[in-house]
């Protein structure tokens, strides 16, 4: 009896690891546009593009010319812009897409027109990551996939945050976590590498002491009413104090949720995500 009761608790510890690749693979990306990570990446075995690590995709898309020779069609997808928008995707399947050496899990993959010549041909969204462990290191410029024994020593020397999975059948995945904004105001944000800046739904400004209508704030264009870049009195992960960014800028706008928070919070940062376990691990600043 007590033999069966350890194998059981071996097995759920087995089930609770998330899985990693056969070796550590170290991916270099390099930072475009302001800070949005851009690999190379191949579809099908064929030479690589290039393409954006965007966690707030949603959703793995390609660009149309990039969809038209790869993605078998075989029905669409509606998503929401942060600002609202509504965006259909037709989406379908590939078979295979790898980013350095390592095959990376795309269930779907929708085809979408805004990104058709920018450069850019597809974005990989957090559902590649569903099942492997991965460090995002922005100081020395690489995507690092743990293996059973790297994953470990980067738990051990982190801080763990817990994160909110929005999981849509299957398809599209938006990661969250809860952050603090300073005189005790907080917010359920989307961890979104797709965007460069931090962006606060309106409702906060006021809660925050920021007057919208002040004319020294710089008005920048954006759907939904456009955008007030501003100031907030600070931002952290809550969890992790020494993430805390004194008097950050960010934009105050119409979202869909409290709020954004793009690569301008994780500059010189390295943190892990875990989405096995719903688990971020941030690496301290020293």
């Amino acid at each position: 009896m007590r033999a069966a009761r350890c194998v059981t608790i071996a097995i759920l510890a087995i089930a609770l690891v998330p899985r990693a690749a056969n070796a550590v693979e170290h991916i270099p990306f390099t930072e475009v546009d302001g800070g949005l990570i851009q690999v190379q990446a191949s579809v099908d075995g064929r030479p690589p593009v290039p393409m954006l690590i965007d966690l707030g995709a949603g959703v793995d898309v390609f660009s149309s010319s990039l969809g038209r020779q790869f993605v078998t069609i075989d029905g669409k997808y509606v998503s929401l812009r942060l600002s609202g928008e509504r965006v259909d995707l037709p989406i379908g399947t590939i078979v295979s897409l790898a980013v350095g050496g390592v095959a990376i899990n795309v269930p779907r993959v929708g085809i979408w027109s805004g990104l058709d010549g920018g450069g850019v041909e597809g974005l990989i969204s957090a559902t590649a990551f569903r099942n492997i462990a991965t460090t995002f290191d922005f100081r020395d410029h690489e995507l690092i996939v743990e293996d059973a024994q790297t994953f470990p020593e980067r738990e051990r020397a982190a801080t763990r945050v817990p994160l909110l999975l929005q999981d849509d059948l299957g398809i599209a995945l938006g990661l969250f976590a809860r952050f603090d904004f300073g005189g005790g105001v907080t917010g359920l944000c989307e961890i979104d590498t797709g965007s460069q800046g931090i962006m606060l739904d309106r409702t906060f400004a006021s809660r925050l002491g920021i007057n919208l209508a002040d004319p020294r704030y710089k008005r920048v264009p954006m759907a939904a009413g456009g955008g007030v870049v501003a100031s907030a009195p600070s931002i952290a992960l809550i969890g992790a104090p020494d993430t805390t960014i004194v008097g950050p800028t960010v934009t105050y706008a119409n979202l869909i949720y409290d709020c954004n928070v793009g690569n301008q919070f994780w500059q010189g940062r390295i943190f892990t995500l875990d989405l096995p376990n719903r688990a971020l691990y941030v690496a301290s600043s020293s």
